[in-house]
């Protein structure tokens, strides 16, 4: 005993039927409840329904379970052609190329199923019905379970479980069976918002039409529809027409069969699919459960004839030894002839890299010898310029470091270049000397103290003299300054000059004691114009 749901989601609401399937395809129904709600499943609102539908279980005290579902007409498509006979593992594949040709949508985004007719076909061939659904409808519908917390068993077209619960209907008893054995018999379902015809010939369904929303609720439009219906099925098939029309609703007075029965030149008859069941469907809602019932019945018996959760798929023939030996040489084959094939590509792509690698290399070479000339004329740069003293900045430390300008007078200064020998350590690039002239002993000992804590000087020698040519500027006494120079970056010449300025000399002197001497002492150039005396 299998225990399934059966469910069929469609703009009114998500019906659903319980019972417990036994062997033959037994179905023993337990309970059908309606979950209204206010939109057709898609797949933006599936999971929002599938909480509602969730709850309503809950409530209506319906365990979880395995779960089929209906679709209905208008939301499928229907094709039926003749395809060659084949193996039977080879006619999905030659089904869905057939059925290709015909598709409106890309074949990846719809899901296909079939179903061969039983009748034979003059020429030998096979006539099959396919159906096809968006396969973004099957995912709505598995969306939907997961979130009721259902396992999705199946999905078929809400025509073949009306017919399955037609069927279970005359084997109960509960409708009488057309004479004939193979006749063509129609069975009509409709709910709030829909409505089916189906006609069936030798337990297959061979026509169905979505009934027009008008006809739904005119007693005269619905019997002007089934009559043109009856008569396009009828006008293709004259050997077996329709028999008897089957109107899926609780048996009594006012029901749809009783105001159709007249105006048809068939039998109508009233089918309850909800017979003995516990529920609180209304009469003229039943329709919403017949195909429910009737697919519980066919997962009862095994996989139904259309299964769009499910499509049948290609099946690989099975090969014999002498098959399996030439796939096998023939594979081998196409091994080695591939890897030779591969060979001598990469053979040729590694040539062709090599002669592009060598004359990257002559190129380089020829850059290289470029480089190697500029690289000596850097060196020769640089070994000049580490010989090279910034006398400027010298000078001006030379006069931040000037101890009294009015006791102390620099009457030389020069300066010569040191040789330096290539490779030696020597690091002293120019010798300076100094001849100041002054009285006082201790700013001749500053300037030195100075020159020797700037540590860039060396070899510092002092020498006194009497000055020259008498008290020359006023001072008695030369002293010789020599040092030897280290080179240094013009970054560390950070000394700054902060002596005062001298005021300006009064209009027609040149000095301001008005000692007649200018700003060099002993009597400007030479002593002045006419010497001494003059």
């Amino acid at each position: 005993m299998s225990r399934f749901l059966a469910i069929d989601a469609d703009a009114g609401g998500i019906h659903v039927a319980v019972g417990t399937a036994g062997r033959g395809g037994a179905v023993r129904l337990e309970k059908a409840v309606t979950v209204p709600t206010a939109e057709a499943l898609s797949a933006a609102n599936a999971a929002e329904l599938g909480r509602q539908l969730k709850d309503a279980l809950r409530t209506a005290g319906i365990a979880p379970g395995p779960a089929v579902a209906a679709v209905s007409r208008d939301r499928v498509i229907v094709k039926d052609f003749k395809i060659p006979r084949v193996p039977a593992g080879e006619e999905p594949a030659v089904v869905r190329f057939q059925a290709s040709k015909e598709m409106s949508e890309a074949p990846d985004s719809v899901a296909l199923d079939y179903y061969s007719l039983a009748r034979e076909e003059s020429d030998g061939q096979v006539r099959v019905v396919t159906v096809s659904v968006r396969k973004d409808l099957v995912a709505a519908y598995k969306t939907l379970c997961q979130a009721a917390g259902l396992k999705l068993a199946g999905i078929t077209p809400r025509a073949l479980g009306t017919l399955a619960g037609l069927e279970r209907a005359i084997e109960s008893g509960a409708v009488t069976a057309p004479e004939a054995k193979r006749a063509s018999v129609a069975a009509l379902t409709r709910g709030e918002k829909w409505g089916e015809l189906i006609i069936a010939r030798d337990g297959q369904a061979v026509f169905a039409r979505a009934v027009s929303a008008t006809a739904l609720n005119s007693e005269s439009m619905l019997l002007g529809e089934l009559r043109r219906n009856l008569a396009v099925y009828n006008g293709q098939n004259p050997q077996q027409p329709v028999e008897a029309v089957y109107v899926a609703e609780a048996a009594g007075p006012g029901g749809w069969s009783g105001r159709i029965r007249a105006g048809l030149q068939v039998p109508v008859q009233a089918f309850d699919p909800l017979a003995g069941v516990d529920s609180h469907t209304p009469p003229d809602a039943r329709g919403h459960f017949a195909a429910l019932v009737g697919l519980m019945a066919l997962k009862a018996k095994g996989r139904p004839p259309i299964d769009l959760a499910s499509p049948r798929e290609p099946v690989a023939p099975q090969m014999n030894a002498k098959r399996k030996l030439a796939a096998v040489g023939a594979l081998v084959a196409l091994v080695v002839i591939g890897g030779l094939g591969f060979g001598y590509v990469r053979l040729m792509s590694k040539q062709t890299e090599f002669a592009k690698l060598v004359k990257e290399k002559v190129e380089l070479d020829q850059e290289m010898k470029k480089y190697e000339e500029d690289d000596k004329r850097i060196k020769a740069f640089k070994e000049w310029d580490d010989t090279r003293v910034n006398w400027l900045d010298e000078v001006y430390d030379l006069t931040a470091r000037f101890p009294d300008i009015d006791r102390a007078r620099l009457e030389q200064f020069r300066a010569e270049p040191l040789p330096v020998q290539k490779g030696s350590k020597q690091k002293y690039v120019a010798r300076v000397y100094l001849k100041v002239q002054t009285d006082d002993d201790k700013l001749m000992n500053n300037l030195q103290g100075a020159m020797t804590a700037d540590k860039k000087y060396h070899n510092l020698k002092k020498d006194i003299k009497a000055a020259a040519g008498g008290f020359r500027g006023g001072f008695s006494q030369t002293y010789e300054l020599r040092a030897d120079i280290e080179r240094r970056p013009a970054s560390e010449y950070v000394r700054k000059l902060t002596a005062k300025v001298p005021a300006r000399p009064a209009r027609g002197r040149d000095d301001e004691d008005g000692s007649g001497f200018g700003p060099f002492g002993g009597g400007g150039f030479g002593g002045g114009f006419g010497g001494p005396g003059q």
